[in-house]
């Protein structure tokens, strides 16, 4: 009787849509799958998801895909879009809703706690600027405005290392998703004290830090019903999104470079030299590192995908859904001359009406987006940053005309991975957790291409 493969389950949790992909152990994705996520907005700025309903989702999501595992679920491992504050007690029972990062309570008024700190302070120490909105900021909100709920939870962190939890009775945070708690001192690899103090944070009330696609445990039996896996199920730590991307991808080694376009449009590119990612204020993530590969950089077109869909909702293809809505804006870009006739649309401001044809309007929006990833991409090879070629990832990259456009404008050959490279990357990090992989290069060598290059649409 021939044996069926080994599988692994990566979950990319992004900020719109919960995917997930079951792989074989040589690298080919066998079944995907994918929940949209509902936010609760209770008050103005603020962003919230109920934490049981999005462990319903996860373990919904997870389910679907082991239906069809025949030859059995190896490991299991959860990247995604972190950033976001969930408080619980000592049984991991929630004690509040999780606080997406896109919460914006803090953006006006910093809390106490933070106002003598700057983006450039906490970059330095943790990788990422960020100060009025991520946990950070929600954390220092609830000292000033709930001292007694901080004080309370037995554990402070994030969905990701709650999701851990509930699977496998562990409390346990990688260091790539850590960078976006803000609480981690990157380069020691460890809780950063001076953050926990502000806060009034004790460190039993955190995650053990690890690296990514190191193996948590095994599901407990009530994770393993939820789920439809066996109990023998070992879970394994992801990643932030994009640097699971990049794993899919093979975007692994300086020069490369990862374009991942939803909610935002991300620039990720490994680098050697984390001083030189924070000089050009990049957000750093450890990826490789600490097993003495790269670090990486991100740079951000931050919340256009919303605004490229009031385009498409309101004047490029109103009243359309689905696919037929993304053939309609790839025939009437196709349409339009390069430049749009003059038309540009900034995508960074808050959308409005445009006097134009939908065809020019289609055009140019899909050119603006590119010309807001050329203008950090001139910014770093003004400082010494060098590219030649890139992968591009999400949505878009299944136009046929996007794409060229970008490599158009950026001067990049440009190739194209899968919609769902963030959850590929989860399961080679699965594959890794159980030692079907030795790492990520010996990975890419097994797995089939993940890409397609632009010569390909040339005959579409």
């Amino acid at each position: 009787m021939t044996r069926q493969p080994d599988c692994t389950i990566g979950l990319d949790l992004g900020t719109s849509a919960l995917k997930g992909v079951l792989m074989a152990e040589d690298g080919s994705v066998l079944r995907t799958a994918e929940r949209t996520v509902a936010y609760d907005h209770p008050a103005p700025d603020c962003v919230e998801l109920d934490a049981e309903g999005h462990w319903r989702d996860v373990v919904g999501l997870i389910r679907e895909l082991a239906d069809t595992a025949r030859g059995g679920v190896r490991a299991l491992t959860i990247s995604g879009a972190s950033g976001n504050t969930l408080l619980t007690d000592a049984q991991g029972r929630p004690l509040t809703t999780i606080t997406n990062w896109m919460d914006c309570r803090c953006a006006k008024q910093l809390p106490p706690a933070l106002q003598d700190l700057t983006p450039t302070d906490i970059r330095r120490v943790t990788g990422w600027p960020c100060i009025n909105t991520f946990p950070l900021a929600h954390l220092a909100w609830l000292r000033q405005h709930r001292p007694d709920l901080l004080d309370e939870a037995a554990h402070v962190g994030m969905n990701t290392d709650w999701l851990l939890f509930r699977l496998t009775g562990q409390w346990v945070m990688d260091y790539s998703t850590a960078t976006t708690f803000h609480l981690q001192n990157q380069l020691g690899r460890s809780w950063h004290g001076p953050y926990l103090e502000r806060i009034g944070l004790r460190e039993e009330q955190l995650s053990q830090l690890t690296g990514s696609g190191v193996a948590v445990g095994t599901l407990t039996p009530q994770a393993a019903e939820a789920t439809g896996l066996t109990p023998e199920t070992l879970v394994v730590t992801g990643a932030f999104d994009h640097p699971s991307a990049a794993r899919a991808v093979g975007v692994l080694e300086a020069g490369q470079l990862l374009l991942s376009c939803g909610t935002s449009w991300v620039g990720f590119l490994p680098w050697n030299d984390r001083d030189a990612l924070l000089d050009v204020e990049l957000l750093c993530d450890p990826f490789l590192s600490d097993r003495g590969g790269p670090w990486a950089g991100m740079f951000s077109v931050p919340a256009i995908g919303p605004v490229i869909d009031w385009y498409l909702d309101h004047q490029i293809a109103p009243g359309m859904s689905g696919s037929d809505r993304f053939h309609r804006f790839d025939t009437l870009a196709a349409r339009a001359a390069d430049g749009a006739d003059g038309l540009r649309i900034n995508l960074r401001a808050p959308p409005a009406t445009v006097d134009a044809e939908p065809e020019r309007i289609a055009r140019a929006v899909m050119e603006s987006a590119a010309r807001a990833v050329n203008t950090h991409l001139d910014r770093l090879r003004q400082r010494g940053f060098r590219f030649r070629k890139a992968v591009m990832v999400g949505g878009p990259g299944n136009s046929p005309l996007w794409p060229r456009i970008v490599a158009e404008v950026t001067g990049l050959d440009i190739s194209v991975g899968s919609v769902h490279a963030g959850a590929m990357g989860a399961a080679i990090l699965a594959g890794i957790g159980f030692d079907c992989f030795a790492n990520e290069h010996v990975t890419r060598s097994s797995m089939e291409s993940p890409t397609e290059s632009l010569n390909e649409y040339d005959s579409a």
